[in-house]
Formats: C-alpha cells, sequence, structure tokens
C-alpha cells in the first residue's frame, strides 16, 4: 500500500519540489504542466526511484522508536514522583510529542542523504539552463549521487538538516493531535474503538493540521537542498531570511496547496 500510495503522489511531488524554488505562484495543474512541458510524462516521475527507497525506510525507523520512546516515556513519568490528576492527564500529550520528536530526528539524520538526492532529482530540470548542452539530460540515484559527492563531498548529503530537525515540530503536531482524535473517536464509540472512518478522519486531520502549521521549513529545506556549490545553501536563518526579503513572507508557503493533496492521501 505505502508503494502504491507513493507511486501515485510522486507527480504531485515532483510538483510541489519545483514550487517550492520558485517565486511563481502556481496551482497544481499549472506546475504539473510546466514539469510535463521541461521533461515530458517521464518528469512527473522524477526521483520515483529515490521516493521508493526514502519513504519506507523513514517510516521503518519512525515507527518502531515512536512505540519504544512512548514506552520508555510512560514508564519514566509514571514511576517518578507523584502527581495532580491535572498533570496526570498531561502525561499522553507528553508522552506522544516527546516520542515523535525523538524518533523524527533519528529518522531524519539517518534519511537525510536520502531526501538530497531525492530533491535533486526532482529540480534539475530548472537548473538546465546553467548546465552545458550535453549534460541537459535526466540522471538517475546513482550518477546524482556521484555528482553531489564531487559537488560538495560528504557534508553535502547532510544539507538541510537543520530545517529537517526545525521541521519536527510537525511531527510533534501531527502525532498528538491525531492520538488525541483518536481518543476522541473511541469515547464516542459504543465499542469503545476506533473504526476505519475515524482513523482515516483522524489521520488526514491531523496531517493537514501539521502541514499548514509547519510548512514553511519545507521552503527552506527544499532550497538548501538544492542550492549549487560546496557553500550552497547557507544556513536555515540566512536562507529564511533571504526568502522573505526577496520574495515576500507569502513565499514561504509556496506549493503548500500541491503539498496538502500530495501528503494527506
Amino acid at each position: 500500500m505505502g508503494a502504491a500510495t507513493t507511486t501515485t503522489t510522486t507527480s504531485q511531488g515532483a510538483s510541489a519540489a519545483a514550487a517550492t524554488l520558485t517565486n511563481r505562484k502556481s496551482g497544481i495543474y499549472r506546475a504539473l504542466q510546466d514539469v510535463f512541458r521541461n521533461e515530458g510524462f517521464k518528469g512527473c516521475f522524477r526521483g520515483l526511484g529515490a521516493t521508493l527507497a526514502t519513504v519506507p525506510t523513514f517510516w521503518a525507523i519512525y515507527f518502531p522508536l515512536y512505540e519504544e520512546c512512548k514506552r520508555e516515556i510512560h514508564n519514566y513519568m509514571i514511576n517518578s514522583s507523584s502527581k495532580t490528576e491535572k498533570q496526570q492527564k498531561r502525561i499522553p500529550f507528553l508522552e506522544h510529542m516527546g516520542s515523535a520528536i525523538v524518533a523524527g530526528a533519528f529518522a531524519d539524520f539517518f534519511c537525510n542523504p536520502m531526501f538530497v538526492v531525492r530533491t535533486r532529482m526532482q529540480t534539475e530540470a530548472l537548473h538546465y539552463m546553467e548546465m552545458p548542452l550535453k549534460e541537459r539530460r535526466p540522471h538517475g540515484v546513482w550518477r546524482t549521487t556521484a555528482n553531489l559527492y564531487a559537488e560538495g563531498g560528504v557534508p553535502i548529503f547532510w544539507r538541510g538538516l537543520t530545517a529537517s530537525l526545525m521541521g519536527l515540530s510537525h511531527v510533534a503536531v501531527q502525532f498528538p493531535v491525531y492520538e488525541w482524535l483518536k481518543a476522541e473517536a473511541r469515547k464516542r464509540s459504543p465499542t469503545n474503538e476506533e473504526s476505519p472512518f475515524h482513523l482515516l478522519l483522524s489521520s488526514g486531520i491531523s496531517k493537514m493540521t501539521a502541514s499548514i502549521l509547519t510548512y514553511p521549513h519545507e521552503v527552506i529545506r527544499s532550497r538548501m537542498m538544492d542550492a549549487r556549490g560546496a557553500t550552497g545553501g547557507g544556513n536555515v536563518f540566512a536562507m529564511g531570511s533571504k526568502i522573505i526579503k526577496q520574495e515576500g513572507w507569502r513565499s514561504m508557503y509556496n506549493g503548500l496547496h500541491i503539498s496538502l493533496v500530495r501528503v494527506v492521501p
């Protein structure tokens, strides 16, 4: 199911990546049209191979760590000093938020090189005019990886990591909201269980809420990962300031609507 969803939404991922790098307000149709015009039908699935490797790896790291952290944090907080009733009610929220941040940090660090490769593959056509004519062709995962290493060595594969870690606020919002919505669904259910519809609704609402609140880090991260040169991109604050100064604060939400269509499913 995960591979099917990833394949289905890859064309939107390529459009979203391109949208975060431009200061033009593009709708989903216009963004796809631009990709198709520059690269043809295959361009809509640029980076699919890297995405199919990255997404399962990320969640294979994330979910086991998330569950283990929940258990450890729960045991620590329950076994620590006695708490008031109000403090006891806060324990589930702290469990989910803390677990999401810790698991997300490990998964982001491990998968960042794959994110960099994927972003470069998805945005390669935007830089064709800067390349010699003979090099204006799509590159696969290994060629893109080799080009990145030649450009900036090992450190380039962790470019944008700071923005990714700041983006942990995304999972810190998403999973507590998701768990809260599930708990509310159980309270209202005659069987004290969530229905598939409730799980689907909880997942969609929590993902959409987190995406809207934390989207600017996606723009900053994409710009940093796409920046050319060994020292391209600078730090996260310099990149954010540059975007706002040159393009206005609204540019920090470029591609949001495309991203929502991509990530909510």
